[in-house]
């Protein structure tokens, strides 16, 4: 029977893997919101925790002693929080390990080997051509264990969310994009841990 575990999926302990763990939480439990009744409130804590970390992280990069300290209790906190929603999920998946993996926790078995996170693509080309409108052409290098590519655009400058397009190959054709119009373009690797790094942002007009 599978059960939540506390463990990032990345190597070491760095705060910047827990970061990322934290954040693929957030937005496991927000897309998969229906399957977790009750859970709004033990989200929107865990995200105050996470943005009060962060805050003082950055507060802490001046070596302050007294800022270290207060960076340090907030990444507790952090973990409490963790903690508490782990918790939760664990009695609402029952074992289940694709519940598990819907609220962005990693499942642990007896004996089971924890599955390494996708890493960050490195390698990502945005196309367009001034003869084709409101195409672009994005392209990555390819990842030999990756169940799925994730690609985004969204328009630069403004409020609009993130646009997902699935793809089993390494390269996809975006249409209808709007003309003279400058866009913002990422990728990621979908494999069996849940957790996701993003390449670097690509920005390009579209004519």
């Amino acid at each position: 029977m599978a059960k939540t575990t506390l463990k990032t999926g990345a190597p070491g302990n760095s705060e910047a893997a827990y970061v990322k763990f934290v954040e693929n939480i957030m937005v496991k439990l927000t897309d998969n919101i229906a399957l977790f009744p009750g859970v709004a409130s033990d989200r929107d804590a865990l995200g105050y925790a996470l943005t009060v970390f962060k805050r003082a992280q950055a507060n802490a990069a001046y070596r302050d002693k007294r800022l270290v300290v207060i960076k340090n209790q907030a990444y507790a906190a952090l973990k409490a929080a963790v903690y508490r929603l782990s918790l939760y999920v664990e009695r609402r998946a029952d074992g289940d390990e694709a519940m598990i993996l819907a609220a962005g926790f990693i499942p642990s078995k007896r004996g089971a080997h924890v599955l390494e996170p996708a890493p960050k693509p490195k390698t990502f080309f945005v196309k367009v051509n001034a003869h084709v409108g409101g195409v672009a052409e994005l392209k990555v290098n390819s990842w030999r264990r990756v169940l799925a590519y994730q690609f985004e655009y969204r328009k630069k400058n403004g409020d609009s969310h993130w646009k997902k397009v699935m793809s089993s190959k390494s390269k996809v054709t975006i249409t209808a994009l709007e003309r003279i119009q400058e866009y913002e373009f990422r990728v990621a690797y979908i494999g069996r841990n849940p957790q996701i790094t993003y390449s670097d942002v690509v920005s390009s007009y579209v004519f």
